[in-house]
């Protein structure tokens, strides 16, 4: 969000402070420690405040203004909606539509935050809110083509791994070393149209293993747009993939990201975020890699809920390829799997610099057609069937400014029909991140 568009809404929400105060029983306990807890960044421990003052039975427009601030601040734009929803129907309806159109505006909605700025900027508003309204809407249509936003992240880290595995289909080295992992992912926005640009940069060098560096470029375009009651992401990218030096895959990828306002379980579960997400690949392998010829298919669906000081996401996706293979004059090799991942994440936020979680994932491949393979003279039909265990441990400890140094520990066992890809393996690794 641009400065001038967090300064309108801070302003927005002092306007309703002097007038709503009033309402805030005098010396209720989480109230007034989740305003103390603003007022010192701790953004987190804020909201875990408020939503215990709310679950007791306070629920005045003060407290739900509080409550809508830290879940925007937070990024957790559908629950600041819905909280900003229920103080339509109080006098307080005016503020709300203002706020209801930076909400909008924040999750790239541009025409529902002008609908909602433009009954905010109506005859029956107060001024102040009016003239708030209205100035949006103007600097809504003065950058409407030319404002540029953006967004990215880096990373720099090390570590160690017992047991360095080939891509793509991890295969294991026995071999041990140390690397160097570089990662930058960049974004940014054109106007405020929908159009995006996006590219994402990657390599893990081993000092002593050259022969199993990998690198991961990738650019494309995005579109968003509103579809219903959500936003619909949809992205054109090329990437390209290397290994040990030389060309692995080039992919012509068309993804669709569906993100609903409201979740299917929201009113089960008060604060879920959730989205659905498809993709269809065209790749083609290197000229040492021409098996990996053919086409992938991904579908998928992401949750997401906080409660208190945790932060929990989920995630199923559903992985369906059609290669070429490899055939050789005694042996063949299916790399052509149909896969099923199922991810689990927990976080816990110690205070505002360190946070905690671990992270663990099981993913069940089975190749389409039989392996053919060589053993001790023989050829051996078998249908190959992989599970794959992973778990990871990491923390996270905010430095100065945006820099934030992480640790993470993993740990990964490979259960498969046939021997030779059957392995465990550990990796740990320090580095440090920055976003913007």
């Amino acid at each position: 969000m641009r400065p001038s568009k967090l300064a309108t809404f801070l302003i927005a929400l002092m306007i309703l402070a002097r007038v709503s105060v009033a309402e805030e029983p005098v010396g209720n306990p989480d109230f007034e420690a989740g305003v103390a807890a603003f007022g010192a960044g701790e953004l987190t421990v804020a909201r875990t405040h408020f939503e215990k003052a709310r679950a007791d039975g306070l629920n005045t427009p003060s407290l739900l203004y509080n409550l809508g601030v830290v879940y925007f601040r937070l990024g957790q734009q559908g629950s600041a909606e819905a909280v900003f929803l229920e103080l339509l129907d109080t006098p307080h309806a005016p503020l709300a539509r203002y706020n209801l159109g930076l909400v909008k505006q924040e999750m790239g909605q541009d025409e529902a935050a002008r609908e909602w700025f433009e009954r905010a900027a109506g005859p029956d508003s107060p001024e102040k809110v009016r003239v708030l309204a209205l100035r949006q809407l103007d600097e809504n249509k003065s950058d409407r083509f030319d404002h540029i936003s953006g967004s990215g992240y880096l990373l720099a880290a090390g570590g160690y791994d017992d047991n360095i595995a080939g891509t793509p289909d991890d295969a294991s080295s026995n071999q041990s070393g140390g690397f160097a992992d570089l990662l930058a992912v960049g974004s940014a926005r054109l106007g405020n149209e929908g159009f995006g640009l996006h590219g994402v940069a990657y390599t893990r060098q081993y000092p002593d293993h050259s022969e199993f560096d990998n690198s991961y470029l990738s650019t494309g375009a995005s579109w968003l747009t509103g579809v219903g009651a959500g936003e619909l992401t949809s992205t054109l990218s090329l990437a390209g993939s290397w290994f040990g030096g030389d060309v692995l895959e080039r992919e012509v990828r068309l993804e669709a990201v569906y993100r609903p306002d409201q979740c299917l379980f929201a009113s089960l579960i008060r604060g879920i975020d959730c989205s659905a997400d498809g993709s269809i690949s065209t790749i083609r392998g290197g000229s040492d890699f021409s098996a990996y010829d053919g086409e992938m298919v991904r579908l998928g669906a992401s949750t997401s809920k906080s409660s208190g000081n945790w932060l929990f996401r989920g995630r199923y996706q559903l992985e369906v390829n059609d290669r070429k293979d490899l055939t050789t004059q005694q042996e063949f090799f299916s790399v052509s799997p149909l896969r099923n991942l199922v991810s689990a994440e927990a976080r816990y936020y110690v205070s505002g610099r360190l946070s905690v979680g671990a992270r663990g994932d099981i993913r069940h491949s089975r190749y389409q057609d039989d392996y053919r393979l060589v053993s001790d003279g023989d050829v051996v039909s078998e249908r190959r069937t992989d599970n794959r265990f992973r778990g990871m441990l990491l923390a996270e400890y905010r430095l100065a400014g945006p820099w934030l140094m992480l640790a993470e520990w993993s740990m990964l066992n490979n259960h498969s029909t046939l021997e030779r890809y059957d392995y465990s393996r550990r990796e740990v690794m320090v580095g440090v991140e920055m976003g913007f």
